[in-house]
């Protein structure tokens, strides 16, 4: 499939996908075709091995923040909303959204030739779009049993993590201590929670559809997936996510942010913070502009 060169084209491979209504469609850009489809937290060994501290950092430093907050997920979308890495995936519900972020710029460097010498030069690299395509049945929202067990493994110590044993009986499995550590967490949000968790829902990706309070998720028409222990949603994955990808031209990247402007998705409208706003409004005035505002 070539790559798309502007938005036209994209809009129209979208609207020629089949799609179904026992699924869920998601969106997903990468500035770069390289990028895989893993949370933030476990990008760095660092990072995975210190998650909860990084949750219990945060929140000592910025307690007023966190408030309102009652369940661990809202504590994820929170620190993922500040840049802090979290076991959730952003996606969106809307492609142009998806496209925006696929154009970001991203260099790689290529060899060249010249007049016999060999070398390299920095270009830009290709994007992707990644459409993620899930069945309802492993969707699911804010207040879900299953979604407080996955993200309660960020409060999980890396040792305790690493006894998890997913291979063993339910029973077994419930009584390890690893497994009753996180049952405690779980029950501080939700204290009437069985003491049964399922093997198989740890080891697993779900779709969480968060609540809607948060500026910048309305403004992305934003949702999640939701890791447990594994790190990375794969082409062939066990999850039932089927994925797909549309390629975005690297050359093309800037007139495409272009065009996507005159639409209304930029910087000021997917990241509604002020001081986002007025990183774009400055971008945007020219001289030219700067005389019609005076006049």
């Amino acid at each position: 499939m070539d790559p798309v060169e502007s938005v036209g084209d994209f809009v129209s491979k979208i609207l020629s996908r089949k799609t179904s209504a026992r699924s869920i469609t998601t969106y997903r850009g990468h500035g770069s075709t390289e990028f895989k489809l893993s949370p933030s937290i476990f990008r760095k060994s660092l990072n995975r091995e210190n998650e909860h501290i990084l949750l219990r950092e945060l929140i000592a430093a910025h307690p007023e923040d966190f408030n309102g907050d009652t369940t661990t997920l809202e504590i994820l979308v929170r620190m993922q909303h500040y840049s802090l890495p979290t076991r959730l995936l952003d996606v969106s519900m809307n492609p142009l959204v998806a496209l925006y972020f696929a154009c970001e710029s991203i260099k790689k460097r290529v060899p060249t030739v010249r007049a016999g010498v060999k070398g390299t030069r920095s270009v830009e690299s290709d994007g992707h779009v990644v459409i993620l395509e899930v069945s309802k049945t492993r969707a699911r929202y804010f207040d879900s049993d299953t979604v407080s067990c996955l993200s309660n493994l960020a409060r999980l110590s890396w040792k305790y993590k690493r006894q998890i044993d997913l291979e063993q009986e339910l029973e077994s499995f419930n009584e390890s201590t690893a497994v009753k550590r996180l049952l405690h967490f779980i029950r501080q949000e939700k204290n009437g929670f069985l003491a049964e968790i399922e093997p198989e829902d740890l080891d697993s990706v779900y779709l969480v559809k968060p609540k809607q309070n948060n500026k910048r998720i309305l403004a992305q028409a934003g949702a999640f997936f939701a890791f447990g222990m594994t790190e990375e949603i794969s082409d062939t994955n066990n999850d039932g996510i089927k994925i797909s990808r549309i390629t975005i031209d690297g050359e093309a990247k800037a007139e495409i942010l272009v065009e996507l402007d005159k639409l209304g998705i930029n910087e000021k409208t997917l990241f509604p913070e002020i001081e986002r706003a007025a990183r774009y409004i400055t971008g945007t005035l020219t001289p030219s502009v700067m005389s019609r505002l005076v006049s």
